[in-house]
């Protein structure tokens, strides 16, 4: 029989607030603000991507097969530079330290053209670069399970990096993390380390799942694209786009090597 790991359930009351909780957030590896966003500014914010959605997004949009939340189209620059406010950068000092750049900044929405469920993972394994690393939700519209809504695994980031990217399943482990779907409204946002298991069911509700995902690290990290507090503590740079241009093998290598090698045979047969 499985035994559940630290964190007990208890702490699953705790990891939420008006006030950062640094203590919670090292032991549960999520904490979600609750109101932490000025309402003129989160307002503004959904007025920009009514237009948006309206203008670029109201008859088709490029879904990404791989991914198919992720959005493709070009943001406007409100929307696309959001993570430059002061109550992330506040917020992030706790966890970060007085140093802080941008790794990533995007949106991943649920909506007609994506409604799936994200499958069970960690966003480290798709990271380059230190793997301390925090992403911040930001919903632009309710989220909840009933549209697609986040589930974290409380804890689970305390095992660190499992070695390979994918589907994790968790009855493989001798050990069982609380979740916990948060109910997400505009105003809000939730702290992850990157490590953290966490996935999405579908959007069965018809309503979009809006929500803007801003990963941030220390300003040591060689692979920042923007200074958001402090100093830069690293005097090199290199991009993580397109990381396999880097490798001479690799395991991604070797299966982008056997589809494009499987596609020729399956072609010649036919």
């Amino acid at each position: 029989m499985k035994k559940l790991s630290v964190p007990a359930i208890s702490i699953l009351d705790q990891l939420s607030g008006p006030v950062f909780n640094a203590d919670i957030f090292r032991e549960a590896g999520v904490f979600i603000m609750r109101d932490a966003i000025p309402k003129d500014v989160i307002q503004q914010w959904q007025a920009t991507w009514s237009e948006f959605q309206a203008t670029q997004l109201h008859d088709s949009r490029d879904v990404n097969q791989a991914n198919p939340v992720a959005l493709s189209e070009q943001l406007p620059p409100s929307l696309a530079t959001m993570y430059r406010h002061d109550i992330f950068i506040e917020t992030m000092r706790q966890v970060l330290g007085d140093h802080i750049a941008l790794y990533n900044h995007r949106f991943v929405i649920k909506d007609r053209f994506s409604t799936g469920k994200v499958f069970l993972h960690q966003d480290s394994c798709y990271h380059v670069g230190n793997l301390n690393k925090c992403s911040l939700f930001v919903p632009l519209s309710n989220a909840n399970r009933d549209n697609g809504g986040l589930t974290f695994h409380v804890g689970s980031h305390q095992l660190g990096f499992l070695g390979d990217a994918g589907e994790i399943n968790p009855e493989k482990f001798d050990m069982q993390w609380p979740t916990v779907t948060p109910e997400l409204q505009p105003g809000d946002f939730v702290v992850m380390h990157s490590s953290l298991w966490h996935e999405s069911g579908p959007n069965i509700s018809g309503i979009d799942r809006i929500l803007a995902d801003t990963i941030v690290q220390a300003a040591d990290d060689p692979t920042g694209k923007e200074l958001l507090c402090g100093d830069w503590q690293t005097n090199i740079f290199y991009s993580p786009a397109n990381y396999i241009r880097y490798f001479v093998n690799s395991r991604v290598l070797k299966i982008i090597k056997y589809e494009k090698e499987r596609a020729e045979a399956l072609h010649i047969v036919q």
